[in-house]
C-alpha cells in the first residue's frame, strides 16, 4: 500500500510539472562563448617592465567590443602603460577612460577593437542566494605556468552566491568561487549565462569568502563613456543555455537587447477567449491536483510517522557523499543525502531545499545551508541569520560566519528545538537518528 500511494503521489508531481508554465529566466552565453571575451590585462612601468597582471571582459551591444571592464587595482600602477593580450605574443595598447579608485573599477578603450560578443549583464533583482556562478579570468600561476590570453587558456572557477553584502559603501556578491591573483577584473559570471560581478577580491586566511563587485555598481561609468552595455533579457527556461566547459552540440547565441521577451506572447483578440478558458481550466487542475497531492502527503507521514518519504523525494538520495540527519523538530528522522551539493535552510521555499512553516518566524527566510566535501571529509556549515545557527557546544555563528564540521557533530537552528547531525555515513536500519 505505501509503495503504491509513493507511485502515485510521484505520477501526480510529474503530472504537475509537465502542465506548469515554466519560470521566466535570463537568456545568457554558454561558457565557451563566455571564454572567448575575457582578456588577459597586462601593465607596464615607464622601462617596459610588467609590474601587474589582471583580467577583464568585454561589455557593450554588439561586435566588435571596444570597451572593457577591470578592476582599478589592477591598472593602478600606471595607467599609460595598459594593454590586453590576446595571444602568446600578441597585444593591444588600451587607454583607460574611466577610473573609479572608490569602486575599485576601470573602463578600457581598446585601440584596435576584437571581433567578440560582448558579454550581456545581469541585475541584482535576477540573482538570488545559493544561486551557481562560475568566475573566470587568468590567474597569474597555473599549471601551465604560461602567461598567454588564448580563450582555451580562461581558467573557469565554480561557487555559489552566499551572501549580498556592502563593503565601504559598495556592494558585492559573496562567492566560495575560486579567486586567486589575476582573476582580479574578470566575470562573476551567473549559471544562467550573464555577468552579474566583476571578480575583485579574496579574504585572506579564509577558504571560500571571496567577493565580486556587484555590475550595477560599473553601469553609470559605462554611461558616461557613451557606452550601452547588452542587457540581459527574459525567456522562458528551456531557451537557457547550459553552462558546460565543454561545447554543446547547438549552443545558443545571446538575444539582443531589443529581442522581444518570450515570457508575454502577443495573443490576437481572436484567441483571446481561447487563452482565458484554457487558463481558467488549468487554474482548476492545479487546484485539484494539489489537494490530491495534499492527502497523499498527510496519508503517507501519518503512516510513517515522519516527513523522510517526503524529503527524499524532494532531496534524490545519493550512493555517497555525507549525510544530515534530522534529530528534532521539523526534519525530525528524516535522513538526507548531501552529495557535492549545497543544501539551504529556510522559509523561503523559491531559495531553500529545508523549508519550514511560516510560523516558524525565528527562523530566517534562508537561514543557513551545509555542503559536504569528498575530497576533505568535511561540512561546511554557512549562517545568514541574524538569529544565529549554532554548534553542539553553544558556538554562535553570526551573519556571514562559517563552520567546518564533521562526521557526528551537531548544529542546531536558533535553539535547541531544531536540530541536525552530519554524518559521512547514512545511519543503519535500525540506528536511531
Amino acid at each position: 500500500m505505501k509503495r503504491q500511494l509513493a507511485r502515485a503521489l510521484s505520477l501526480l508531481l510529474t503530472l504537475l510539472l509537465l502542465f506548469l508554465p515554466l519560470p521566466a529566466r535570463a537568456d545568457g552565453v554558454t561558457l565557451d562563448e563566455a571564454t572567448k571575451s575575457v582578456y588577459r590585462v597586462a601593465v607596464r612601468n615607464e622601462d617596459g617592465t610588467v609590474v601587474s597582471f589582471g583580467s577583464s571582459f568585454g561589455v557593450g551591444e554588439e561586435a566588435p567590443i571596444t570597451y572593457l571592464l577591470t578592476n582599478y587595482h589592477v591598472v593602478s600602477p600606471n595607467e599609460n602603460g595598459v594593454s590586453v593580450w590576446v595571444g602568446r605574443d600578441t597585444e593591444i595598447p588600451c587607454e583607460v577612460v574611466a577610473s573609479l579608485p572608490e569602486k575599485d573599477i576601470a573602463i578600457l578603450k581598446l585601440e584596435t577593437p576584437l571581433e567578440a560578443e560582448p558579454l550581456p549583464l545581469g541585475t541584482e533583482d535576477m540573482v538570488h542566494i545559493g544561486d551557481r556562478v562560475f568566475a573566470m579570468g587568468f590567474p597569474t600561476n597555473d599549471i601551465s605556468n604560461t602567461i598567454t590570453s588564448y580563450p582555451g587558456d580562461v581558467s573557469t572557477s565554480q561557487g555559489i552566491v552566499s551572501r549580498k553584502a556592502t563593503w565601504n559603501g559598495v556592494d558585492y556578491y559573496q562567492t566560495d568561487a575560486a579567486l586567486n591573483s589575476g582573476n582580479s577584473g574578470g566575470p562573476l559570471l551567473h549559471e544562467d549565462g550573464f555577468v552579474i560581478g566583476i571578480a575583485t577580491m579574496k579574504m585572506d586566511d579564509t577558504e571560500g569568502i571571496n567577493g565580486a563587485i556587484r555590475i550595477e555598481e560599473a553601469l553609470d561609468a559605462l554611461a558616461s563613456c557613451g557606452v550601452t552595455p547588452k542587457m540581459a533579457t527574459l525567456t522562458t527556461g528551456s531557451a537557457v543555455p547550459s553552462l558546460t566547459p565543454t561545447p554543446a552540440p547547438s549552443p545558443s547565441v545571446a538575444a539582443s537587447p531589443s529581442a522581444s521577451p518570450l515570457t508575454t506572447p502577443l495573443v490576437t483578440t481572436e484567441d483571446a477567449g481561447a487563452s482565458a478558458s484554457g487558463t481558467v481550466w488549468l487554474i482548476v487542475f492545479l487546484c485539484a491536483a494539489v489537494a490530491f497531492a495534499g492527502v497523499l502527503a498527510y496519508i503517507l507521514v501519518k503512516r510513517r510517522g515522519s516527513v523522510q518519504s517526503l524529503v527524499e523525494s524532494v532531496l534524490p538520495g545519493k550512493k555517497s557523499g555525507g549525510y544530515l540527519v534530522g534529530l528534532r523538530g521539523t526534519y525530525a528522522g528524516a535522513v538526507i543525502a548531501l552529495g557535492g551539493e549545497t543544501v539551504f535552510f529556510g522559509r523561503d521555499p523559491a531559495r531553500c531545499q529545508l523549508v519550514f512553516e511560516a510560523r516558524e518566524n525565528t527562523i530566517s527566510r534562508v537561514h543557513c545551508s551545509i555542503r559536504f566535501d569528498a575530497e576533505r571529509k568535511c561540512f561546511t556549515l554557512e549562517n545568514y541569520s541574524r538569529n544565529g545557527t549554532f554548534l553542539e557546544g553553544g558556538r554562535r555563528l553570526n551573519d556571514g560566519d562559517a563552520a567546518d564540521l564533521h562526521s557526528g557533530d551537531i548544529f542546531y537552528l536558533v535553539d535547541r528545538d531544531c536540530m541536525f547531525e552530519v554524518r559521512d555515513k547514512a545511519p543503519g536500519p535500525n540506528e536511531e537518528g
